[in-house]
């Protein structure tokens, strides 16, 4: 989604915590939310008795001594989003060529990728204002995607598609109710104006039809064409 779109939509604005460190203060409520939202590791601090961004070289040089920190949020292993990079060509080719992935999108397998048209994807995929593409990260590592698909109900504003897809070697570890559950809070957080989110299961894919329902997702019937619609509103 570019900047453009994002000025003509309405918007909320939560204070963007990044480069605060663990000695500027704990995180309001709001910025707590945000940081969850993107997958970004925090640490409960004992000493100020509340939530810190968890870098482990932001402890100010004039504390003496220096208490870790404790209960940490995320750990090694956890989901996180990201824009896809130029550098992921290679993997981005891996995960799309195999045809298993391709079974139950929307659009038909194109076969074996070329650098040329993973390139075109990838490109794509940041360009478009209709839509907003994210990578789906394990400990940096691409392993699927989430797409947010923007003006399919001309009925409704507020309302945009969620798609996604998870590389074969990730399925059955529960990355998939994962991605799912990460990918629809993180929309609701980057898009204040977003009121409903939906989305289509392919009538053969169980799977992910379970990933939505343990997400908060309701079934909603089927379209024309036997797929499976699902909705989820925010704050459920």
């Amino acid at each position: 989604m570019t900047d453009r779109t994002r000025k003509s939509l309405p918007t909320g604005h939560v204070p963007a915590p990044i480069l605060q460190s663990r000695w500027d203060g704990v995180l309001t409520r709001d910025q707590k939310a945000w940081c969850e939202a993107r997958g970004i590791a925090l640490a409960y601090d004992p000493l100020q008795i509340g939530w810190v961004i968890a870098e482990t070289d932001s402890a100010c040089p004039h504390a003496t001594p220096v208490t870790p920190l404790s209960w940490k949020v995320k750990t090694p292993g956890i989901l996180a989003f990201r824009r896809w990079q130029a550098a992921d060509l290679p993997r981005y080719m891996e995960l799309l060529s195999d045809p298993e992935v391709w079974r139950h999108m929307h659009e038909d397998w194109p076969g074996t990728l070329t650098q040329a048209l993973a390139r075109d994807l990838i490109d794509i995929s940041g360009l478009s204002d209709h839509h907003d593409v994210l990578a789906a990260t394990l400990d940096g590592q691409p392993i699927g995607q989430m797409r947010l698909a923007f003006g399919t109900d001309a009925t409704s504003r507020d309302t945009a598609e969620l798609s996604y897809w998870l590389g074969r070697e990730h399925w059955g570890q529960g990355l998939g109710r994962s991605l799912v559950q990460r990918a629809t809070r993180r929309a609701f957080a980057d898009h204040a104006w977003l009121y409903r989110l939906v989305a289509f299961v392919h009538p053969d894919n169980a799977a992910s039809a379970r990933c939505l329902r343990a997400a908060g997702y309701h079934d909603r019937g089927h379209r024309d064409d036997g797929w499976h619609c699902f909705v989820i509103y925010r704050d459920g």
